[in-house]
């Protein structure tokens, strides 16, 4: 049976075809870090809170950390409760608001940081070791202005 070319999908737009090698880039990132993060008995999300926890050593609100880190505080909740349970953090009463808590990491956070840390930064690097460096700079330049146009200014640097 011929197809209607009429009827064909329209092709992609500069617009469209950005997000589509972003999402592209995404995923393989996204393989690398969670594959590393799973021989520590890690899930993507729990690494995420963890690094962000190690970028705050005076500790986070909940609220705050879900915000910068893209979670509803549903998600948020299990994976606190998971790193809580696993003495990986603390929740402690905060000094200057009794009814509120902020979430620390224990010694045991700060090693699991550390350690998953150097393996997902080598994966990442052993993933990208064939592009020169001046072309990730400007590719960095140019995804941080789209963030930043789009009021993110780049999450990785919203808990930073």
């Amino acid at each position: 049976m011929p197809h209607n070319i009429e009827a064909s999908p329209p092709a992609p737009s500069p617009v469209v075809e950005f997000a589509q090698h972003v999402g592209r880039l995404h995923t393989l990132l996204d393989r690398v870090v969670v594959s590393a993060v799973t021989g520590f008995g890690l899930s993507r999300g729990e690494f995420d809170v963890l690094v962000a926890l190690a970028a705050r050593p005076e500790g986070i609100r909940p609220g705050q950390l879900s915000e910068g880190l893209l979670l509803t505080t549903g998600g948020l909740s299990n994976i606190l409760r998971r790193l809580q349970r696993d003495g990986l953090i603390e929740r402690l009463l905060e000094t200057s608001d009794r009814r509120g808590r902020s979430i620390h990491l224990t010694d045991a956070g700060w090693a699991m940081a550390r350690e998953t840390t150097v393996v997902v930064y080598a994966g990442i690097e052993r993933l990208l070791e064939s592009i020169d460096a001046s072309s990730l700079g400007e590719a960095n330049a140019h995804l941080h202005s789209v963030l930043s146009h789009l009021g993110e200014d780049a999450p990785v640097h919203r808990l930073q």
